[in-house]
């Protein structure tokens, strides 16, 4: 049986990292609840050695990195458009019942909290405040997130996937 296949019958936890070239695709996997490490600032060195120490996946457009990472498991993705490239990842690693959306910060890959309205309303907007009352906060860079019109648009955008 294919590792990544035993990983998931197990339970675990599919971890990826990105190269520079699939910011966006980390995004959209964070929106979804993968773990997905990205930086621009890595170079394929790093990002090897963090794929190999983590037990993370590494997602690039780059042949040579996948060739460097003998001893890391990787996936080379073929479309440059960030939809196909979701797609393209979600049917590789059968991610579709893992999906756990908006449970990760996009900024940067923490897990959110719930925080009481009263601990950052002085941060809401007015009509923020006056029409949501759940809301989560990134522990690591302080973000605050609602299931607001935006929250909608991406889950519409993510339903064919789905």
């Amino acid at each position: 049986m294919h590792k990544l296949a035993r990983m998931k019958e197990q339970g675990s936890e599919i971890r990826f990292i990105l190269d520079v070239h699939l910011g966006r695709l980390a995004k959209y996997l964070r929106l979804c609840g993968f773990d997905s490490l990205f930086s621009a600032f890595f170079d394929d060195r790093e990002i090897i050695e963090i794929a190999m120490r983590e037990g993370r996946v590494i997602l690039t457009r780059d042949r040579l990195l996948l060739k460097s990472a003998t001893k890391a498991k990787g996936y080379l993705v073929k479309s440059q458009y960030h939809d196909e490239q979701l797609r393209e990842v979600f049917d590789r690693f059968e991610l579709k019942r893992h999906v756990k959306l908006f449970r990760r910060c996009i900024a940067c890959n923490t897990l959110l909290e719930e925080v009481r309205k009263d601990d950052i309303e002085h941060r809401l907007q007015a009509d923020t405040s006056r029409y949501f009352s759940k809301f989560r906060r990134c522990p690591t860079c302080d973000r605050i997130y609602w299931e607001g019109s935006h929250y909608d648009n991406m889950k519409k955008s993510l339903e064919p996937l789905l």
